[in-house]
């Protein structure tokens, strides 16, 4: 049995302090309401490539939540955005009244905690418009809320039970939502989650020699538990008629753990050797706060600055136990014992400010400057027990610190150059300089020009072109910095400082095609040229642990592993769709929606000197649903399916390839026949499709093209694999 975790009573009373301070005595003050008219008023006056869907739209998909309402937008889909460091490069494509929340919560999580009643109508805008908060984006949707009247605020609530295929024991996550309003000028939101998921894997794994001989097989298991509390406040307050003031809080803790093993055969069932492990996170944390301030000095002339600070925690404690037949003189008769020991620590601190100047009718300019800070603090131990005690093992960029201060001056103009013509334009300056100390020092520094050019052509009044050139900087991920290991799978990813981000000029262009009021169709061209492209580099270190320079090192202490890393630069080409259909008057009530994506990449082979895929992309995906609504019955049916590509990954010994044969089949069933709850019965993964993932090994390394054994492994069950059941009530009061 585990004891529950307390929150750390610095954080824990942190939190309080700045939920507290979210409800300042200046908020009694008389004003008007918080929503800002000029950015609620996007499509006012019939504008141009801007469609209007009001909330009696959405009703009979029985919304409860905003996510549920622009998830039905027609011809539309959600994006995220980039999970990246800063906060300009990482916007999704949904806003709020016009605005960009300043958190880095994901939009899609966001619009969750709205409650659908709280909807006045949503603008699907194709093009860029000079009035919303987000430029870069062809296509956006802006959630346009009710004002909020005292004693009128919803309280939404979600109960969702699932029930795994493989797991002994019921999961789930449940949430409750509620809105305030505080006076006449604020609303204040807050949210709680309580996240309750278990799941399985099983596998089993072939081992076949070049001849492809059985030499060996295992059977594996992987036992998650995901348990853990979620909490979040979102003020808006608007003091002045020319003000407005945003605040968030989030903080998020869980107590994971996972329980794993493995038992290797030989070809005539007999036991090799056995691993046991079990994973606890001691400390899981995640947390962010925010701070936005806008103000009017007129109609033409505005001014918005940005706060934004992030902090994450993990320890992870491993303990894995060994044996063979024969048993060893190991600990407690064990073969071997292992413990691992990580800690890593991150945190982030942006800062953006923008001038928005509309020129005259046509002109709208922004300048502005963001800077940010970003640290990563990772630690790795290692410990061997074979019976005479516990034997530190030494990984190389095991204990690290990676820092980088990065400022990017921009400007954009959004040329109105006709009513059926717009032309967005921009450019972004990023300087940044990454220090990293601990088993490796290193400091670098780093400028990219990121030019920008959409334009939008509204050809007809159901027709509309975009096209979109641009530069693109991947911002590093600080892990790859560091030393990571996977036990279960035996193999180790070296940290690399020499890592450069990849830089990508993209061009795009779509044609929309809108089929009256709930019909939509988007086809979508795109190919991208990409300099240093980043994949698995083989990288050969000392592993004395004194950190003695290679040029220096013995032969017998060299050991080369694999590493993020540059391999040269490639392209990507390829074509999307998305659609939404009304199937009547062949189906009444009855409406199809997809989603289609195929893509080639190209690079040649560092190892090889051939042409080859990149690592871990897909060459194409595809995502379609069903729905037919019952009315006489206040009931809706239908199903989904999702299919997915292979996709491999290279390194210096092995060559991988992961696929899913199989589609992804969802049926449910959903009611408002109970006044007030939306109940949704749903069946996911019908086949449970098995994944698959084959390691093929080479002699030496890949570029010897000589085979030295060949991995397959079948897997039910994971994220993706299990079949489960669930049951989803919602509602709000």
């Amino acid at each position: 049995m585990h004891s529950v975790r307390r929150l750390p009573v610095k954080r824990a009373a942190g939190l309080v302090a700045l939920v507290a301070g979210l409800c300042p005595n200046a908020m009694a003050q008389q004003a008007p309401t918080p929503v800002a008219p000029e950015r609620v008023a996007a499509a006012q006056g019939g504008q141009e490539g801007v469609q209007t869907f009001d909330a009696a739209f959405f009703r009979q998909y029985n919304p409860v939540t905003a996510a549920d309402i622009v998830g039905r937008v027609p011809g539309f889909e959600i994006d995220d955005g980039e999970v990246l460091r800063g906060f300009g490069a990482t916007a999704g494509n949904v806003l709020v009244n016009g605005e960009r929340p300043s958190s880095k919560v994901l939009i899609s999580e966001q619009l969750k905690r709205i409650s659908a009643d709280s909807v006045l109508k949503v603008e699907l805008i194709s093009g860029s418009a000079s009035n919303v908060d987000v430029r870069g984006q062809t296509q956006l949707v802006n959630v346009v809320l009710k004002q909020t009247k005292q004693g009128d605020s919803p309280t939404t609530w979600v109960f969702d039970l699932r029930d795994f295929q493989f797991s002994d024991r019921l999961g789930g996550q449940y949430q409750l939502t509620k809105a305030f309003k505080l006076g006449d000028t604020a609303d204040l939101t807050v949210d709680f989650q309580l996240p309750n998921l278990r799941g399985r894997v099983e596998s089993f794994e072939s081992v076949r020699n070049p001849a492809g001989q059985l030499t060996r097989y295992r059977r594996q298991f992987g036992q998650p538990n995901q348990i853990g509390g979620q909490g979040s406040g979102v003020l808006k307050w608007r003091p002045t008629a020319q003000d407005t003031v945003g605040l968030n809080v989030q903080y998020m803790q869980t107590w994971n753990t996972t329980n794993n093993g493995s038992v290797d055969y030989s070809p005539a069932s007999a036991i090799e050797r056995a691993r046991y492990g079990f994973t606890d996170y001691t400390d899981n944390y995640s947390g962010e706060a925010g701070a936005n301030w806008e103000h009017h000095f007129s109609p033409e002339l505005s001014v918005k600055a940005i706060a934004l600070g992030t902090f994450t925690g993990v320890n992870q404690d491993d303990i894995y136990h060994f044996f063979t037949p024969t048993g060893a003189a190991g600990p407690n008769g064990l073969a071997q014992m292992q413990t691992i020991n990580r800690t890593t620590e991150g945190g982030e601190r942006v800062g953006r400010g923008v001038v928005t100047w509309r020129a005259n009718a046509v002109h709208t300019i922004d300048i502005g400057l963001e800077g940010a800070l970003n640290f990563r603090d990772t630690t790795l131990d290692i410990f061997n027990d074979t019976g005479a005690g516990p034997v530190a093992q030494f990984l190389p960029v095991s204990d690290t610190r990676v820092e980088e201060a990065r400022v990017e001056p921009f400007i954009t103009d959004v040329w109105k150059i006709s009513p059926q013509l717009t032309l967005e334009s921009g450019f972004i300056y990023e300087a940044s300089k990454i220090k990293q100390t601990g088993d490796e020092v290193k400091e670098r520094e780093f400028s990219y020009p990121k030019p920008r050019l959409i334009a939008t052509w509204q050809a007809t009044e159901t027709d509309q072109l975009r096209a979109s050139v641009s530069r693109e900087v991947a911002q590093l991920d600080f892990a790859q910095f560091a030393t990571s290991i996977n036990v279960v799978d035996e193999s180790s990813l070296i940290g690399n400082p020499e890592l450069e981000p990849e830089k990508t000029w993209r061009a795009r262009a779509e044609w929309e095609h809108r089929l009256g009021k709930r019909g939509a169709v988007t086809v979508a061209l795109f190919h991208d040229q990409v300099e240093d492209v980043q994949d698995f580099i083989p990288r050969t270190i000392c592993i004395t642990p004194i950190g003695e320079p290679l040029a220096t090192c013995a032969l017998v202490n060299q050991r080369t592993y694999d590493a993020p890393g540059n391999i040269g630069d490639g392209t990507r080409t390829g074509i999307e769709v998305r659609g939404t259909l009304p199937l009547a008057p062949l189906i009444p009530n009855a409406e199809l929606r997809f989603t289609g994506m195929y893509q080639a990449t190209d690079v040649n082979d560092p190892q090889t000197g051939e042409a080859r895929r990149f690592s871990n992309e897909r060459e194409w995906t595809y995502n379609v649903s069903y729905r037919q609504e019952l009315p006489d019955i206040k009931s809706a049916v239908g199903g989904s399916g999702i299919g997915q590509s292979d996709q491999f990954d290279y390194k210096f010994l092995e060559e991988n390839s992961f696929d899913r044969p199989g589609s992804r089949i969802e049926f449910f069933y959903e009611t408002t026949q109970i006044a007030g709850i939306t109940i949704r019965a749903s069946i996911w993964n019908v086949f449970h499709a098995e994944e698959t993932r084959i390691r093929t090994f080479y002699a030496g390394s890949r570029a010897s093209g000589v085979l030295s054994r060949i991995e397959e492994r079948k897997q039910k069950g994971g994220p993706d694999g299990s079949r489960w059941f669930a049951l989803r009530l919602s509602g709000s009061f």
